[in-house]
C-alpha cells in the first residue's frame, strides 16, 4: 500500500519531469525561447512566462509555509502573480525563472521525502481546516492544470506538434 508521502511524490514528479499521463514541465518548457515564452497565445490571457511566474510564486510560498510554518500576508492579488514580461531583460529573466522552478520542485521533493507522516496529517495553520496532505495534493493539481495551459498556448503558437516531437 502506498503512503500519502509516496503519492504526493509521484504527483510532484509527474508535474516536474516524469513521463506519465500528461507531459511534465521539463517537456512542455523544452526548447522555448524567452520571446516565445513571453508571447500570449491567441485566446490566452497569460503568456507561458506569466504562468511559470505564477507556479513559482505559489510553490515557493507553500514551501516556505511547509518548512517554516508561516508566510507573510499575501500583498498582491492572485492575478498579479502571473507576471508577464515585455522587456529587454526577458532572456535573463526566463533563464532565471526556469531555474527557480526547477529549484522549488527539487526542494519540494526533498521536503516531502524527509518529512514524517505526522507533518502531512497536521493542519497547514492553526486557523485552517485543511491538512498538509490535502494542500499538497491540491498544489499538484494546480501545477498540472497550468501545465495544460502551457501546452494549449504552445499549440496556439504552432510550437507543439505531438508530445514526443516538440521544441
Amino acid at each position: 500500500m502506498s503512503t500519502r508521502k509516496e503519492i504526493l511524490l509521484t504527483q510532484l514528479r509527474a508535474c516536474q519531469n516524469q513521463d506519465g499521463w500528461f507531459a511534465p514541465l521539463s517537456i512542455v518548457l523544452r526548447g522555448l525561447t524567452a520571446e516565445q515564452a513571453a508571447k500570449r497565445g491567441g485566446q490566452s490571457e497569460n503568456s507561458i512566462i506569466g504562468i511559470v511566474h505564477h507556479l513559482v510564486f505559489w510553490n515557493e510560498r507553500y514551501l516556505q509555509k511547509f518548512k517554516q510554518g508561516f508566510v507573510s500576508p499575501l500583498g498582491i492579488s492572485n492575478a498579479k502573480t502571473f507576471k508577464n514580461i515585455d522587456s529587454d531583460e526577458i532572456t535573463e529573466d526566463w533563464n532565471n525563472l526556469r531555474q527557480r522552478l526547477d529549484n522549488v520542485f527539487a526542494q519540494w521533493e526533498e521536503a516531502i521525502s524527509n518529512c514524517d507522516e505526522a507533518k502531512l496529517d497536521s493542519r497547514i495553520s492553526p486557523k485552517s481546516d485543511e491538512f498538509w496532505w490535502s494542500a499538497l495534493a491540491h498544489l499538484a493539481i494546480h501545477n498540472a492544470y497550468h501545465i495544460g495551459q502551457i501546452v494549449y498556448i504552445r499549440k496556439e503558437q504552432g510550437l507543439w506538434k505531438t508530445w514526443g516531437n516538440i521544441g
